[in-house]
């Protein structure tokens, strides 16, 4: 089972201002055991030939990813190139851009409270989703992944869980088992196939205030 997170921002990403780098994700996550591993800069794919070999000297697989806005709404792509992403504005394009290509695509936080998120637009273009998105940002009495959950089981679609993280804090606290060779076909095809297990906890009381107030207030 490969321990995996694919929803991870770094320092590198233009839309926040986070204090560490990929590769300081990368030894944080080598040193939790993670196997797996996807940076999902918002509108940017970051991946190359230095970083994915600096994460195979660690035993991590880096898979190609980015989150792109479609329609202005939230979605993660797989194993696409800036070239490529650029073009994806729309669900129409995604859905022509996923006939040729071989791509994974996972819905995050869609229920989550934030316009940028995919709510009704879930359903409305369930056929392109692969999985939907556990996310690590919870209370054991406040659940936003619960209406996910009950989407995927109606369309019959794996949860996946990430960590969404964007302070090195958050790594760890959900994330998936995938039961899978590691390589980037292999992946796919077992979270497809929904051959995935959720490690998940609620998130601390006082981290679940701290990061409420930083997003309400915009500070990253």
């Amino acid at each position: 089972m490969l321990k995996a997170d694919l929803h991870l921002h770094a320092g590198e990403d233009k839309t926040h201002k986070l204090k560490y780098s990929s590769k300081e994700l990368i030894d944080h996550a080598a040193k939790l055991g993670f196997e797996v591993l996807a940076f999902t800069l918002h509108k940017d794919v970051f991946y190359n030939k230095e970083i994915a070999d600096y994460a195979k000297k660690k035993g991590i697989l880096l898979i190609p990813g980015v989150e792109r806005y479609i329609e202005g709404k939230e979605v993660l792509i797989y194993n696409v190139i800036q070239e490529q992403a650029e073009k994806l504005n729309t669900f129409e394009d995604l859905r022509e851009f996923r006939k040729k290509n071989n791509v994974l695509i996972i819905a995050p936080h869609p229920f989550f409270k934030r316009p940028s998120c995919l709510g009704k637009k879930l359903v409305e273009n369930i056929d392109l989703f692969d999985a939907i998105e556990y996310s690590h940002f919870y209370l054991p009495f406040l659940n936003l992944n619960k209406k996910a959950v009950n989407i995927a089981r109606k369309h019959s679609l794996p949860m996946i869980g990430n960590s969404d993280t964007h302070h090195l804090v958050q790594l760890g606290m959900t994330c998936s088992l995938i039961d899978s060779k590691k390589d980037l076909n292999s992946v796919f095809e077992a979270i497809k196939k929904g051959k995935i297990s959720l490690k998940t906890k609620p998130a601390p009381l006082g981290y679940f205030i701290w990061r409420t107030i930083v997003m309400a207030l915009d500070l990253e």
